[in-house]
């Protein structure tokens, strides 16, 4: 399995700590990543779900669990 990158990486860990898709755009940006739109986000996370073979995104962040860093999600959505 290949690594991810930062930016799969911020999105899979947004995801498992609770962050809703529109709140990721945020997530992302406040690690200096840049997200055209949640659409652009949409399409990486059916992306990531075709490379995995996963049919949900609950699935898709269970088995890339490994990969989640903590991050402060109260504290970036201030």
């Amino acid at each position: 399995m290949s690594k991810l990158s930062d930016y799969e990486t911020y999105i899979i860990s947004g995801l498992a700590q609770g962050a809703n898709i529109k709140e990721l755009k945020k997530v992302l940006r406040n690690f200096g990543q840049k997200p055209d739109s949640v659409s652009s986000i949409e399409k990486k996370l059916k992306e990531l779900k075709k490379k995995y073979e996963c049919k949900t995104t609950f699935q898709l962040v269970y088995d890339l669990s490994r990969y989640v860093i903590e991050i402060d999600i109260e504290e970036i959505l201030k």
